[in-house]
């Protein structure tokens, strides 16, 4: 089955689409290594003045993150369209994962998942306690499935294999890793 062209680009963008520096990160909710790099990336975005740069955090699911896929429904159904409610839900999940990580969910069930996810959200925005949301995160189709799908096709395309994943004006950058600081980001920008 197709997934379908999706009604919007990938991931959550702040700063300008014009900007001369545009940076993508793909990142794995439920990956260790997303979480590390997780600050840089908030401390890139506040040091910029958001003409200068673009940064897109664009959701990615490993393979080997099973939980990953419905923690990312969770994300594109409460962020929406709002990129910048999609950069605080995922810095809200980052400071939850050990509420979904492997450990957490060994020997429960994705209902119980459901039900981990249903408290993060609610911590996150109170207002959601009430939502038909869960049934939406729940579906593994419909427009919510295909939203995340197509941010995972987006980042197939790119060739994405392992989070996080740094593009700086479309092309990978080497060497950057999950470990890299604020001062190894302007480093490398400056080099440019």
């Amino acid at each position: 089955m197709a997934i379908p062209v999706p009604a919007r680009p990938s991931g959550y963008r702040l700063g300008s689409r014009d900007a001369s520096l545009q940076l993508e990160v793909f990142l794995d909710l439920e990956c260790p290594f997303s979480k590390k790099a997780w600050p840089t990336m908030l401390a890139l975005m506040n040091q910029s003045d958001g003409l200068t740069m673009g940064i897109t955090a664009h959701p990615y699911v490993l393979c080997d993150h099973r939980q990953s896929w419905d923690v990312t429904k969770a994300l594109v159904a409460i962020a929406g369209d709002d990129p910048l409610r999609g950069w605080r839900l995922i810095g809200h999940f980052y400071q939850h994962q050990q509420a979904f990580n492997s450990d957490a969910c060994d020997g429960k069930t994705r209902q119980d998942l459901f039900g981990s996810i249903e408290d993060m959200a609610v911590k996150f925005d109170p207002d959601l306690a009430n939502a038909d949301l869960i049934k939406q995160i729940r579906a593994d189709s419909g427009p919510i499935a295909n939203r995340a799908k197509a941010s995972i096709r987006y980042g197939i395309d790119r060739g994405v294999w392992s989070t996080p994943t740094f593009l700086v004006n479309g092309s990978e950058v080497p060497g950057m890793e999950s470990s890299a600081t604020l001062k190894d980001w302007q480093d490398f920008f400056a080099s440019l």
